[in-house]
């Protein structure tokens, strides 16, 4: 592919020295008379390398390079400075202006060349920062997590990530939509500042998702900002009727006409203060296994993998109880994730069966069960083995997660110990796993 070169400059021969000389090494070349001419050719013909000249009538080259900085079309463009004004305050101001390097007039023409490839290297290179929001990209994000898993502390992961966004950018279009993307960004930053410090770093993964690495300590405090801040910031950038019916109306991936709620964000946080994660990618792996777990509540919402401390002295009771197994039996793979982190923090042998098969098969060889919970939505073969398990293994304590109040009067009726209704909180289902360990015991 041929790079194509944008040269500004309001002298003609300057004009065609360079356009001989670049087009000799295979350059496309595109040339500019002053100021105005070069932001409209950048416009409708974007260049992979800006050569401008800082003394132009008219629009001289600093305001030129200003606009096409603030262009979100033209931002990412290297810009070299060609001037015969060498003094360090006029440098310094080209730099200020936006520019990445700059040649003095009467220029070395093996020097322009190296610069210019110098300028495409680097532009080749993988962008480090997302270019709507101007914060950390993917790869930023994936080092940092990186040097935090080596240093050994505890940290914390918030996979951020906006739902029902693909349904307003379909509705207002994109332009709006950055909008929305660049208010996230903002909320995060002022969040941080308000409620984290110098060592959180906040990311743009890329699109609607977003990421923020944190202490422990502040996962709650940060969620809840991020939360209230946004859902009523958002509403501001719906037209006033959509507000008030409360959703919009639109046609999804299918074709099938359905009404969305007003955009939302989800969170999943993960944390190495109880868990031993090998690297980043399978951090991020818990973390978006948390982030769709939230997505399945209505709204706002967050779920954290763990909420009990590992380092928490270990009292006899939980000793004596630390080899326990819990049996979880459900086809919701996030759902399992949350629950057998939390249960292995809280120092329980967690056990999942996706299937009705896979949970005959544990139950016949594993040993030292002392719980099964049991996901209802998986329908009627999940009473059968509630009724198998009581007969063969009555001390095994039962649990049932419900989903619909009618699965609940269907586990009394299958003696099942407990019901906890979904969605609920980790250390609510800590709680009842206690109470029916104790009891079983």
């Amino acid at each position: 592919m041929t790079n194509r070169i944008l040269i500004a400059d309001d002298e003609k021969s300057v004009r065609q020295l360079l356009e001989l000389v670049l087009q000799t090494q295979g350059y496309e070349v595109i040339a500019a008379r002053n100021g105005d001419h070069l932001v409209r050719m950048a416009q409708e013909h974007i260049p992979d390398v800006i050569l401008v000249d800082l003394m132009m009538p008219g629009l001289d080259g600093y305001e030129a390079i200003r606009q096409l900085r603030n262009d979100t079309r033209t931002a990412h463009i290297p810009m070299i400075i060609l001037t015969a004004r060498s003094a360090p305050s006029d440098v310094v101001v080209g730099f200020e202006t936006g520019a990445d390097d700059y040649v003095t007039k009467p220029f070395n023409i093996p020097e322009l060349l190296a610069r210019i490839k110098g300028q495409l290297r680097r532009a080749a290179q993988p962008s480090v920062r997302n270019p709507l929001s101007g914060l950390p990209g993917n790869l930023l994000l994936a080092e940092e997590i990186k040097f935090r898993l080596k240093r050994g502390e505890p940290f914390a992961l918030l996979y951020i990530d906006l739902d029902n966004f693909k349904a307003f950018n379909d509705t207002y279009g994109f332009a709006r939509g950055d909008r929305v993307l660049k208010l996230m960004a903002d909320i995060i930053s002022t969040v941080k500042r308000d409620h984290g410090d110098s060592a959180d770093f906040i990311g743009h993964i890329g699109g609607d998702d977003f990421a923020i690495l944190t202490t422990p300590d502040k996962v709650d405090v940060l969620c809840n900002a991020l939360i209230a801040s946004f859902d009523t910031a958002v509403r501001l950038l719906y037209d006033p009727e959509d507000v008030r019916r409360g959703y919009l109306q639109g046609d999804d991936r299918h074709g099938v006409t359905r009404q969305f709620p007003i955009v939302s964000i989800s969170i999943g946080g993960v944390t190495n203060r109880t868990t031993v994660y090998n690297d980043h990618e399978e951090l991020g792996r818990v973390a978006a296994d948390m982030k769709h777990f939230a997505k399945q509540r209505a709204g706002s919402s967050y779920a954290i993998d763990v909420r009990s401390p590992r380092d928490a002295p270990i009292t006899e009771e939980r000793r004596g109880r630390q080899l326990s197994g819990v049996l979880l039996v459900s086809l919701d793979e996030p759902l399992l994730t949350l629950l057998s982190n939390a249960l292995r923090a809280h120092n329980l042998r967690p056990l999942a069966a996706r299937s009705i098969p896979e949970a005959h098969a544990l139950l016949t060889h594993a040993f030292e069960l002392a719980l099964l919970v049991l996901d209802t939505r998986l329908g009627d073969p999940i009473w059968e083995l509630s009724e198998t398990l009581r007969e063969a293994s009555p001390e095994i304590a039962l649990l049932a997660l419900a989903t619909r109040p009618e699965d609940i009067g269907h586990a009394a009726r299958q003696q099942v110990d407990d019901v906890l209704q979904q969605p609920f909180q980790t250390q609510e289902f800590l709680e009842r796993v206690d109470l029916l360990i104790g009891r079983g015991a």
